[in-house]
């Protein structure tokens, strides 16, 4: 009996030696920031506008307020990876730990620090708060393709907008691509070598503009059968930790926009890719890759006030989309896209100055629209089958200025 006893107490050692041997969590990131307030609509546009849910790949999280609210003392909680620690910056510089539900002052668009350091203290990572009031702004504006940089890896470059008037229109304040993407797949990939990329006085005015090229994503691209990546450039949210699981759905377009969109300009040239494949690889034989350019007005609330947020699967069928404007191509009776050798585009090695009209099929209620209560995304690829991974690699769309133009008798004051 006493041998008995003896071999489970050392069994036991062991399997306490083995919990404690357990690898701490390395991961120190911040995946969710929200803010609880009793009526949150007198601060916000939405409810659900108290919540940010932060991407993978997101260091900067921007609340977007009305422009009178006060928010200097403002109860913040944030959902970090387990076993990490959150800690913000004070005014002399020092991070003291953090505790959810603490008053936190972001009067004035303070920028608040907070540093997430991992279970195994060995990692940390530096994220920014702000809470910006949203001004009205003329609704009409021009974007280019100047400001832009490498990422924090240095890996591939990113492009940022810093009119303050546009910025709110593009999550972050910045473009979305494919590139983080890109990255899982070609690790080794030089910064020009990724799908989308800056070419220095390459515009039609000799201003920077930007390649949108397709890709091959290589060996690891045809083991997960992704065998192409489509250069792209849109607003909204780019969730590449979704990426290779359910790349359409991690793709999400728009955002709030308190104006009615009536046309996008821009310039445009295009060089078509060789060969078109299919998603298998296969060359398909009588079929032209094309490029494509769009902008989606929709209702970004359902009938229960959820948030609504058009994705890769239903960017042009969500029920919720009230206008919608794109580069022609040729569609299936049934509306579908219709893949052929005579493309409509019109689209070639020039740069031309391209009009994309908005057509509604529902009205736009005013009230909701100075509500922020609808979302205007906008969208560029390389290739217009990109998102299923099918294409011509080589196909090149090159963009610069480019303009939306809104509804003179619907300005929205605040």
């Amino acid at each position: 009996m006493m041998q008995k006893c003896f071999l489970f107490s050392i069994f036991l050692g062991l399997l306490a030696s083995c919990i404690n041997e357990e690898p701490k969590n390395t991961e120190c990131d911040i995946e969710a920031v929200s803010v609880h307030v009793e009526n949150p609509i007198e601060i916000f546009h939405h409810e659900y506008d108290t919540l940010k849910v932060v991407g993978s790949a997101s260091d900067q999280i921007v609340f977007l307020i009305r422009s009178h609210e006060n928010v200097s003392h403002l109860p913040l909680n944030l959902r970090i990876t387990l076993g990490a620690t959150a800690y913000i910056q004070e005014s002399d510089g020092t991070f003291t730990e953090f505790k959810n539900g603490s008053l936190v002052d972001f009067s004035g668009e303070k920028v608040q620090m907070f540093r997430i350091v991992s279970e195994d203290k060995q990692w940390n990572r530096t994220y920014s708060i702000t809470f910006e009031h949203d001004y009205p702004t003329e609704g009409d504006f021009t974007i280019d393709f100047e400001d832009y940089n490498l990422d924090a890896t240095g890996r591939f470059y990113e492009w940022s907008i810093n009119d303050p008037n546009v910025a709110s229109v593009f999550t972050d304040g910045k473009w979305k691509n494919g590139n983080p993407g890109y990255k899982l797949s070609k690790s080794s990939a030089k910064p020009m070598e990724y799908p989308s990329v800056p070419i220095i006085n390459g515009g039609p005015d000799g201003s920077t503009c930007v390649k949108l090229e397709t890709k091959d994503t290589g060996s690891f691209g045809n083991m997960v059968n992704m065998r192409l990546a489509s250069g792209s450039m849109f607003n909204g949210v780019f969730d590449v930790s979704n990426a290779l699981k359910d790349a359409l759905k991690a793709t999400r377009f728009g955002s709030p926009f308190a104006h009615k969109p009536v046309k996008l300009t821009a310039w445009l040239k295009f060089e078509p890719g060789a060969v078109f494949q299919d998603r298998k690889g296969n060359p398909v034989e009588g079929i032209v890759d094309e490029p494509d350019a769009y902008v989606v007005f929709y209702r970004n609330q359902d009938e229960s006030g959820n948030e609504v947020m058009i994705d890769g699967n239903d960017m042009f069928t969500n029920p919720h989309i009230v206008g919608l404007g794109r580069l022609p191509h040729n569609v299936n009776e049934d509306g579908s896209d219709k893949l052929c050798n005579t493309p409509i585009h019109g689209l070639t090695s020039e740069w031309q100055f391209v009009e994309i009209p908005v057509i509604y099929t529902s009205e736009v209620d005013q009230t909701i629209l100075a509500n922020k209560g609808y979302s205007l995304a906008i969208s560029f690829a390389s290739s217009w089958q990109g998102g299923y991974f099918q294409g011509a690699i080589g196909n090149k769309l090159f963009v610069d200025n480019v303009s939306i133009y809104c509804d003179k008798d619907l300005y929205t004051d605040k």
